[in-house]
């Protein structure tokens, strides 16, 4: 049985294995405005509300949607980044996430950083397996 926490920690673990192949260990679960190395990476969780529920309260689906931030630079730093969204983006498509928002180029103070912004939502029900 899913639960908010196996739901959180699965995406993540699946995310981080694939994601790593181009950012290496720069990767976190964490909404991070300052980062110091790249390329770097994150994942973290906006929400998980629930859908439906029985007499008793308890949910019948989950709705749970995330955010992934992908920060470049350097030369091709722009190129770099849609490398690393696409592996991104095809491992939460596989885990059936669907891309809602994004991928959006986000400008940076510092124009030599290049910050892409998605977001991605899936309805979990009962029985259902990451």
């Amino acid at each position: 049985m899913l639960t908010i926490k196996t739901i959180i920690e699965n995406t993540y673990a699946k995310w981080g294995e694939e994601i790593r192949e181009k950012v290496g260990n720069n990767y976190s679960m964490e909404n991070s405005s300052v980062v110091s190395d790249f390329p770097y990476a994150s994942l973290y969780f906006l929400g998980l509300p629930g859908n439906s529920y029985d007499l008793e309260g308890d949910e019948g689906t989950v709705i749970p949607t995330l955010q992934v931030d992908i920060y470049t630079n350097g030369q091709r730093a722009l190129t770099k980044a849609y490398e690393i969204d696409e592996i991104s983006h095809s491992t939460l498509i596989g885990m059936g996430y669907r891309r809602i928002y994004g991928c959006e180029l986000i400008q940076s103070t510092d124009p030599s950083i290049k910050r892409l912004v998605s977001r991605y939502s899936r309805v979990i029900g009962f029985g259902d397996s990451l």
